[in-house]
């Protein structure tokens, strides 16, 4: 994939993630709490082996318990409240990015929906992309 590195930002600027590679995964999940913590009716994210990732800026980190008893922390801008990163305790040495920061429409797409169980009826699996009724 070209256009490394990436820079995703929260809105208002003050807090970045730089990725110097491609990611190694990306996926969406519709899970509860994905759809609470971006306002929306699933997440959509990349994940990025930590020492490829710069973080520039102060940040807030909220910990949650996910559906799998592990650790879930969202790290946002204490100004404007937008997530920029997170670390999943089951992924270790692994930070993921939601893909929106990035502002490029030409991002990949995800490989995987997860917890189609949970997902808004009228939303359907675009083609190509695989689907897992749980996490």
């Amino acid at each position: 994939m070209d256009g490394y590195p990436k820079t995703a930002a929260c809105v208002c600027g003050a807090l970045t993630a730089t990725v110097a590679t491609p990611p190694a995964v990306v996926h969406a999940c519709a899970c509860l709490d994905c759809q609470r913590r971006t306002g929306s009716a699933f997440s959509y994210s990349a994940f990025f082996a930590e020492d490829a990732v710069t973080l520039y800026g102060q940040f807030t980190t909220f910990r949650r318990t996910a559906d799998s008893g592990r650790a879930h922390d969202s790290s946002f801008c204490p100004a404007c409240g937008c997530t920029v990163f997170y670390r999943l305790e089951g992924l270790p040495g692994v930070i993921g990015v939601p893909v929106g920061c990035f502002g490029d429409a030409a991002f990949e797409k995800p490989g995987t929906l997860y917890w189609t169980l949970r997902r808004h009826q009228w939303l359907a699996t675009p083609a190509g992309v695989a689907e897992n009724e749980r996490q």
